[in-house]
């Protein structure tokens, strides 16, 4: 991880995500999206990008953009199921993103980040017990390349052109110009050193750029003492990304479905905790899990009057010897108490992302992305929550959804629409008037097309009940 030296944060700078391009991944071929903030940059208030769009358009996908996008410049290793999301037969995926960063003295910053993902298929050897011999197992592995990071603030703290910092694709790492911002001198072993880390992390399947390797080697010249703006402009990225970004997708209810328990996302944690009898949690974990509990029950009452949440707990051992606990969450209604596990999908959904919900509501700095934030909630509820997001919220709001009453709620500058064109993935509608009503727009659209790209690529209804009628006579 880049540092943050005591003497930097109070200068860290809100960052927002503002625009996000996939190129071949996970059924994007193609696909921009513009978030509003890119426009009114001057208006730091709540910002809500509601993508909708027919089942397997690419919803999700911006969502699993995210979380890769998370994990990379998070440092982490990539598992190899991210493989999965580059689209069949393309060589390569390719992530492109813009960030605002605004300093504290108003200073407004554009950085963006684009990378390659690549897949591999690997072979590796196990021992297969019962014929008492190796076997070769074939697994997809994830490598990322090409990493360029840009900015248009310059390390004297001028705002100009936008510049590339770190360039994988001509460099190890950067160009002879900015090297010295980087290292102490032009080192020969330094830059070999790169060169090992830099196929290391490729092998590993990491980002070199803000891989705990490359950090060392940046952290020998760049100290508390003197940092360079573009060591710090790294480090501002990573620390919103681990700190600040919060990626809920669809395994979220599947982890509840097959009653792994239940995962709580929750300020501070960089990733889900998992509250359930299968996995017990440490007690320093558990304080911090109590602690912020309070915020759970207190923001489910309020969207559900007669419910209270309480944690049940199992003293346990841990394999290290030290003290843990299982953790259970209690659905209590009246006298009524029954574990969480058998709630409705709704609630449990709810339950899960209530506190990072929260977070972003009250933290200008802070990122929510939700896959299918409709899933389960009345739709009323839901347009309750979106309301008062947009209209006292601070932080930003990313979400897919099927449910259209969100289309009657929020303004329309926040509502973007899948295609069904692969090449052109995500729209915004045109020639929208202030007193339409979008929902009977694009309700209209599906079935009487008239924007410059088709919407829906479905049946029409007699088609289905042919189809319906002949699998029955089978």
């Amino acid at each position: 991880m880049y540092n943050i030296y005591k003497n930097h944060e109070d200068r860290l700078p809100d960052v927002r995500i503002q625009k996000l391009e996939l190129i071949n991944f996970k059924g994007v071929e193609h696909g921009e999206i513009e978030m509003n903030c890119a426009k009114k940059q001057s208006e730091w208030s709540s910002d809500i990008l509601a993508l909708y769009g027919q089942n397997g358009s690419g919803k999700s996908s911006l969502v699993d953009a995210c979380k890769t996008l998370k994990a990379i410049i998070g440092g982490y290793r990539l598992h190899h199921t991210f493989a999965k999301f580059i689209n069949k037969g393309a060589k390569l995926a390719e992530i492109y993103v813009e960030f605002l960063f605004v300093y504290k003295d108003g200073t407004q910053a554009l950085v963006t980040y684009e990378a390659a993902l690549r897949a591999e298929e690997i072979t590796e050897q196990t021992q297969d017990i019962e014929q008492s011999g190796d076997m070769e197992k074939k697994q997809l592995c994830m490598h990322v390349s090409d990493e360029v990071v840009r900015t248009n603030l310059y390390e004297d703290g001028r705002l100009g052109r936008l510049h590339a910092i770190v360039d994988t694709k001509e460099n190890v790492l950067c160009g002879k110009a900015l090297e010295e911002y980087f290292f102490d001198k032009d080192d020969s072993d330094v830059r070999n050193e790169l060169i090992y880390l830099k196929r290391k992390t490729y092998d590993d399947s990491q980002s070199f750029v803000f891989s705990q390797s490359l950090t060392k080697e940046l952290d020998k010249k760049n100290t508390e003492a003197h940092c360079s703006k573009y060591y710090e402009i790294l480090s501002e990225l990573q620390y919103y990304v681990t700190h600040y970004l919060y990626v809920v997708d669809s395994h979220t209810s599947m982890v509840a479905l097959y009653g792994a328990g239940i995962p709580l996302y929750i300020q501070g944690l960089d990733k889900p905790v998992l509250l359930g009898k299968r996995k017990p949690l440490a007690m320093d974990l558990y304080e911090y899990v109590e602690q912020q509990f309070a915020k759970i029950d207190g923001m489910m009452h309020a969207l559900i009057p007669d419910l209270h949440l309480e944690l049940e707990t199992t003293e346990t051992v841990l394999e290290n010897g030290q003290k843990g606990v299982f953790v259970n969450i209690i659905s209590v209604r009246g006298d009524n108490r029954i574990p969480l596990l058998h709630e409705s999908d709704g609630i449990i959904k709810l339950t899960s992302i209530v506190a990072v919900y929260l977070f972003a509501y009250q933290e200008k700095a802070a990122t929510l992305v939700v896959d299918e934030l409709d899933a389960g909630v009345f739709e009323y509820l839901l347009g309750q929550m979106l309301q008062i997001f947009e209209s006292d919220g601070k932080g930003q709001l990313i979400f897919t959804s099927h449910n259209l009453r969100p289309l009657e709620i929020l303004d329309k500058k926040f509502i973007r629409f899948t295609t069904a064109n692969p090449s052109n993935r995500y729209y915004r509608f045109k020639s929208v008037g202030r007193t339409n009503n979008l929902r009977d727009l694009y309700l209209r659209e599906i079935m009487t097309p008239k924007q410059d790209e088709p919407l829906y690529s479905g049946n029409e209804i007699d088609t289905i009940r042919e189809a319906m009628n002949q699998l029955m006579d089978k």
